[in-house]
C-alpha cells in the first residue's frame, strides 16, 4: 500500500471515534435582582415631636437577602431639600432611637434606605412633613363663662403652670376656640376666637345674637413674632373667623419672622 494511501485510511479512521473530554458542576449560587420592600411607618408627616424626647423612627421591611446591617438613615429640616446622616450600617430592627434636635421645625423629614446581600436598594420617606417643638403647656383648666348682662360672655380659666410633661412652665398666653356645637375630643373642629396675655377673654355681643356656644382654651408658648402677627390678624373680630386645623396649617406654613 502506498505510503499516502495509508495516511488517509489512518486519518479517517481518528475521526470516527469518540470524542473524549472532563467537566466539572459548579455550586449552586441564587441571583437576586429584586429590590426590597420597604415602608416607614413613622414620623410619616403631621406629628409633633418634642425637643428633648427620644422618639423611635419606625418601619417594616423584608427581603430574601437581608445582610446583618443593610439600613441608612437620614434626617432634613428643611422638607427634604437637605439631609443630614444619622445612621448607616445599622441593622433591620425596625426601630431607630431618634435623639429630636433642640431647634424648631415645621418642614422635618426621615429617609430610610435598605440594601439587600446582592446590592438591591429601597427607600421610602416621610410623606409630608412632621413638626418639632418644644413640650407643649398643659391645657387650661376651670374655664368658665359668664353672661350675666345678656351681651358679652366673659370666659375666664386657671392660669397654667405645669408643661403636659407635668414641669413647670410660664405660658407666652392663651388661644381662645368657639363653636355652637361641642366637639368632646377634637379642637380642629373649633374656630378661632383670638389670644389672651391674661386669663380672661371677652366674645363681645355673643350672648346677644347666639342662644348657645361652646369655648376651649389653650395656653402657648414658643410661637414666633410672625406666627403671633399671623394669630391677630386670623382673630375673629378682624373678619370671617377660621377653623383651628386651618389656622395651624396657616401657622406651619409661614409667620416664621
Amino acid at each position: 500500500m502506498k505510503p499516502a494511501l495509508l495516511l488517509a485510511l489512518l486519518l479517517v479512521w481518528a475521526l470516527q471515534l469518540p470524542a473524549l473530554s472532563g467537566y466539572g458542576d459548579t455550586p449552586s449560587f441564587t441571583l437576586d435582582t429584586v429590590a426590597p420592600t420597604l415602608d416607614l411607618i413613622a414620623p410619616n408627616g403631621g406629628e409633633a415631636w418634642y425637643i428633648g424626647d427620644t422618639n423611635a423612627i419606625l418601619w417594616s421591611a423584608s427581603d430574601t437577602n437581608v445582610p446583618p446591617c443593610p439600613m441608612t438613615l437620614w434626617f432634613s429640616a428643611g422638607g427634604g431639600v437637605d439631609w443630614a446622616l444619622l445612621e448607616e450600617n445599622y441593622p433591620n430592627s425596625g426601630s431607630y432611637p431618634f435623639s429630636v434636635p433642640s431647634f424648631q421645625t415645621n418642614a422635618a423629614r426621615v429617609r430610610i434606605g435598605m440594601t439587600d446581600a446582592f446590592g438591591n436598594y429601597a427607600q421610602d420617606l416621610s410623606q409630608t412633613n412632621f413638626a418639632i417643638t418644644y413640650v407643649p403647656p398643659a391645657a387650661p383648666q376651670n374655664v368658665n363663662v359668664d353672661i350675666s348682662n345678656a351681651i358679652d360672655a366673659l370666659i375666664s380659666w386657671d392660669a397654667v403652670t405645669q408643661t403636659i410633661y407635668g414641669t413647670p412652665i410660664v405660658p407666652d398666653g392663651y388661644i381662645v376656640l368657639f363653636n355652637e356645637s361641642p366637639y368632646e375630643y377634637d379642637d380642629h373642629f373649633y374656630y378661632f376666637l383670638g389670644r389672651s396675655y391674661t386669663t380672661g377673654y371677652t366674645h363681645h355681643d355673643v350672648a346677644e345674637f347666639r342662644d348657645q356656644m361652646y369655648y376651649r382654651v389653650q395656653a402657648y408658648k414658643y410661637y414666633t413674632r410672625g406666627q403671633l402677627e399671623l394669630l391677630d390678624s386670623l382673630a375673629a373680630g378682624t373678619g370671617q373667623p377660621l377653623l383651628w386645623r386651618d389656622v395651624l396649617e396657616l401657622l406651619h406654613q409661614g409667620g416664621d419672622q
